[in-house]
């Protein structure tokens, strides 16, 4: 979780960290590739600006 909000300051170790965090099943590769997906798609906003 602390990557998915590190996204906008720390983007390059946050993402690979999430990168990382999605591969296999379960709940939190799940949560992992939801964060990732919305950022590429522009539409993450767990802090807004």
């Amino acid at each position: 979780m602390v990557a998915a909000y590190l996204l906008r300051y720390r983007t390059q170790d946050a993402t690979a960290v999430l990168k990382e965090a999605a591969k296999g099943e379960g709940f939190v590769p799940f949560k992992a590739s939801q964060a990732l997906k919305r950022w590429e798609e522009g539409t993450w906003s767990l802090d807004p600006e």
